[in-house]
């Protein structure tokens, strides 16, 4: 599991759509997909119920969403802190 997978999980759940997503992360749609898929097979869990119109995530989603809110923020935090732009 990466950071960045962790990342564009969030921009979709927080989006409820991997269009969406993808133009909020600058990238493609099929990156966005190709980053939550690995993410999928690496827990081997369905993190969304894709449909035509967006992406609901599923009980496994919603329950990986508040840990991935957690981790993003202490990986800001702690490269920020390195960097010298946030007090330790």
């Amino acid at each position: 599991m990466e950071v960045k997978d962790l990342r564009y999980f969030v921009a979709v759940y927080e989006a409820k759509n991997f269009a969406q997503a993808s133009t909020a992360l600058h990238t493609v749609q099929s990156n966005v997909s190709a980053h939550i898929r690995k993410l999928e097979q690496f827990l081997g869990v369905a993190l969304f119920e894709r449909h035509r119109r967006g992406a609901v995530p599923t009980d496994r989603g919603e329950r990986l969403y508040r840990y991935a809110k957690k981790v993003i923020a202490l990986v800001d935090e702690a490269a920020d802190t390195v960097r010298g732009r946030k007090a330790a």
